[in-house]
């Protein structure tokens, strides 16, 4: 069975339901491994939902997307629009000058979102730019669908509204603003001050991983061996720590299950961590139980302790 996403489905779905009636204007982010669930599936998802746009990562995730009756987002900039052919309806993310000055001289004809520098100083116009940029781009021959903020995650929920607000006033008064990071209570105090400004929300965890408790990734148990202490086992010939058994489980360095940053093994059984015998490989991991412990068998699953956008699961269970 491999590595599984297991879902409650109901659960699930009531969940996402109550984000999408909670935030007006959402467009829902599928970029990524589609938060594992796949970026193909995830988009239908979001069109069942009513979204009309999606929001993408780069400009080589658009093939999981483009034939879907939805307008992808590009979240990313890129400098590579010379090389890669770009669907017409996709809109386009410009945040410097030298990323304007490239889209002009390849695609003058674009749907752009310009990008304002937030505290994160990752991509961005700064403030005093940001209508110089605008004029440039619509001269250009570019359409200048709207201005996004993107704050960072380290303040407090309130902070990031007030840094929000502060930009807001660098973008022309004519365009829309997308947003990102804000709770439910603060977007709508966002928009409720600026009634004739135009918001729209872009969220990706918040919407498909807000209420974890729907969600379980698994691996199946495929091998078992008994061994000695001293015994040597693995690819890299480790010795075996004491009496008990050697757990080959399906999910390796492909599903990007891989161990914690601590050095901590992700995988557990009967709430007890397993663990690992050496590094994961590509489809397999191999995990030592101590004789004793409780110890899963052949066909069982065991839990898989890992972030699900950077996981890529097998198949999803739904339940």
């Amino acid at each position: 069975m491999g590595l599984t996403l297991h879902v409650n489905t109901d659960a699930w779905k009531a969940m996402v339901d109550e984000v999408c009636a909670s935030f007006p204007g959402l467009v829902p982010v599928v970029k990524g491994n589609g938060y594992g669930f796949g970026r193909g599936w995830l988009t239908h998802e979001a069109i069942a939902l009513g979204a009309q746009e999606v929001a993408i990562g780069t400009v080589f995730e658009q093939a999981d997307v483009v034939a879907q009756p939805v307008t992808p987002i590009v979240l990313t900039p890129s400098l590579e629009l010379d090389s890669v052919r770009v669907a017409q309806h996709v809109v386009l993310t410009v945040a410097s000058q030298v990323q304007l000055d490239h889209l002009l001289a390849h695609r003058p004809s674009s749907t752009v979102v310009v990008k304002v520098m937030s505290s994160t100083r990752r991509h961005g116009f700064a403030p005093e730019t940001v209508a110089a940029a605008v004029d440039q781009l619509r001269n250009g021959g570019a359409t200048v669908q709207s201005a996004s903020i993107h704050p960072g995650l380290a303040d407090s929920r309130d902070a990031r509204r007030s840094e929000i607000e502060q930009l807001l006033a660098s973008v022309p008064g004519d365009l829309p603003v997308s947003v990102s990071h804000l709770d439910a209570e603060n977007y709508a105090v966002l928009r409720a001050a600026q009634p004739s400004r135009t918001f729209s929300i872009r969220l990706g965890s918040a919407l498909w991983h807000q209420d974890k408790r729907t969600l379980l990734l698994r691996a199946t148990v495929l091998e078992l061996r008994s061994v000695r202490a001293g015994d040597r086992a693995g690819y890299r010939g480790g010795t075996v720590p004491g009496d008990g058994s050697v757990v080959i489980v399906s999910a390796g360095t492909a599903h990007g299950v891989v161990p914690h940053a601590n050095g901590d093994s992700p995988f557990h059984f009967a709430q007890r961590r397993l663990a690992l015998l050496e590094a994961p490989h590509m489809h397999v991991s191999m995990v030592f139980v101590p004789a004793g412990d409780p110890t899963p068998a052949p066909g069982d699953e065991v839990d898989v302790q890992r972030p699900l956008i950077s996981t890529q699961p097998d198949r999803i269970a739904w339940h």
